[in-house]
């Protein structure tokens, strides 16, 4: 190139960096600003090598005018200036930099100060626009759906519905929908990406769970995710009698809890004349009850899976709910029921006050006697009770009846026929109870209860795990369930033998 040509190239590229540096805008992402601050070094760098090569082409130029003798000054650079005129070039490039930067007024009154070169003002005028950038920029928020999630929600969803879990009114998700109509082997196909035909023989079948059960595919999870939700649905449909008279309270771990019974705030004394205020004190009992762990294997077995009967399995699981819910019921009854205090006494005995000391049918006079005794217990301050009122009446089947005739509502032909109970105690019936005995207890929720149940903290309903066992064909399925219960207290109860 001629130095002519240098001189044109050298004034695009002034160009081309002035516009490269307009190109960064407020609130531009950061990765874009730093893609087009490289582009910009890049120009300058040109820019650089350009003005070299003029001054080294003017050198030789100066040169062979000097070896020729000649004494014709040569054109004057348009880059060779009076001093005055290089400086207020200077001077206005630098200001028209900072004003398109943003800079502040003493930033660009200082590089003018200082002797700064275009060049490097142009770098520094760059980076102060790049930071603003940053500082400034918003990223838009992104939400990120990993489509193997949602695709294995939708079929652990869908196969629940099919095993049996209620549908709810609005119907299966949009994402569930399209599974509705899979089977049990469908699923398992699409999880090992099985492109075969739609008619499978019993070896293929046999294969494709071999398949989804040894890799690493998610079949094992969305039907242990599927059982495990088709379980708690009927789980929660269970209402075993022990709830109504016990109250609800976790457990950390599996160590005995101390349940602590603390006696009455103390009673409020009269100030003396000197303004001294007498400390009060307050009794506590302890009980200790703890949590443990029960469970059950059962088996899937292969012929259920070649058939693709989730019928069959839905059966299986039928029974479930109930059955742990029974579980729960004949532990209570068997182990708090009537289980011992920290006193070493029945939780209904004679010294606490809340048994009857004469067997008795279940009438107006018996139950009168049973509300009165419970009405008439002590805190342990020895104080009476604020409130302590029988609301429900626990009977086995012999006694049910009996029970409903109580309560029953009916309209009396003579005021002396009234039926008193009728709306303030609930007849409540469990099998785990035999015989005649009847029993009174306070609604739980009035803060009075003579027992306490509950899981182990994270563990609010039974779980289900799968395996499949080596040398065994199906899989293994165990339900595991941590609950305990126990007895606490003995005033919120009474019991009568009953006739």
């Amino acid at each position: 190139m001629t130095l002519k040509e240098l001189r044109e190239h050298l004034a695009k590229l002034k160009a081309r960096a002035a516009a490269k540096l307009a190109e960064v805008k407020d609130g531009m992402e950061a990765d874009a600003a730093r893609s087009i601050e490289d582009e910009h070094k890049g120009i300058l760098k040109e820019i650089g090598d350009t003005e070299e090569k003029i001054a080294k082409r003017e050198a030789e130029l100066e040169g062979l005018d000097q070896r020729a003798g000649t004494t014709q000054p040569t054109a004057p650079a348009p880059a060779t200036q009076t001093p005055a005129a290089g400086e207020g070039q200077r001077s206005a490039e630098i200001l028209a930099l900072g004003r398109q930067a943003g800079m502040a007024d003493d930033a660009i009154s200082e590089a003018l100060r200082n002797g700064s070169s275009v060049a490097d003002f142009r770098v520094r005028a760059f980076e102060h626009l790049a930071a603003r950038s940053s500082a400034t920029s918003t990223s838009p928020a992104r939400v990120i759906v990993d489509e193997r999630e949602t695709r294995r929600s939708a079929m652990t969803e869908a196969l629940a519905y099919r095993m049996g879990v209620p549908v709810p009114q609005a119907g299966p998700s949009e994402a569930a929908r399209g599974y509705m109509s899979r089977g049990l082997i469908d699923i398992a196909a699409e999880c090992v990406g099985y492109r075969g035909g739609l008619m499978l023989n019993a070896r293929q079948v046999d294969e494709i769970y071999t398949r989804a059960s040894h890799t690493t595919s998610d079949f094992p999870a969305i039907f242990e995710g599927s059982v495990n939700r088709t379980l708690e649905a009927r789980y929660a449909l269970a209402q075993p009698t022990y709830r109504r008279i016990s109250r609800q309270r976790n457990f950390r771990d599996f160590r005995p809890h101390t349940s602590v019974k603390l006696g009455d705030f103390p009673m409020l004394k009269k100030v003396a004349e000197d303004g001294e205020i007498k400390y009060g004190t307050f009794s506590e009992g302890k009980e200790q009850i703890s949590v443990f762990s029960y469970a059950i294997a059962l088996r899937i077995t292969r012929q259920m899976l070649i058939n693709d009967d989730l019928g069959a399995i839905s059966e299986l699981l039928g029974s479930y709910g109930s059955t742990v819910a029974l579980f729960e019921e004949t532990t209570f009854y068997a182990s708090a029921f009537n289980g011992k205090l920290a006193d070493g006494k029945d939780v209904f005995h004679a010294d606490h006050a809340n048994l009857a000391g004469t067997a008795a049918a279940i009438t107006v006079d018996s139950v009168a006697l049973g509300r009165a005794a419970m009405s008439k217990q002590k805190s342990l301050d020895k104080n009476p009770l604020l409130e302590n009122r029988a609301r429900l009446l626990l009977v086995g089947p012999d006694k049910i009846t009996e029970a409903e005739k109580l309560v029953a509502s009916i309209t009396p032909a003579t005021a002396s026929n009234v039926n008193i109970f009728s709306g303030r105690l609930e007849p409540v019936e469990t099998a785990q109870i035999e015989g005649t005995a009847w029993h009174m207890f306070a609604d739980p929720a009035s803060g009075i209860s003579n027992y306490r149940w509950g899981y182990l903290d994270g563990y609010e309903a039974p779980r289900v795990r799968f395996d499949e066992p080596f040398g065994q064909q199906g899989f293994a399925m165990s339900v595991e369930h941590d609950f305990g219960c126990g007895a606490t207290d003995f005033r919120g109860g009474y019991k009568n033998a009953g006739q």
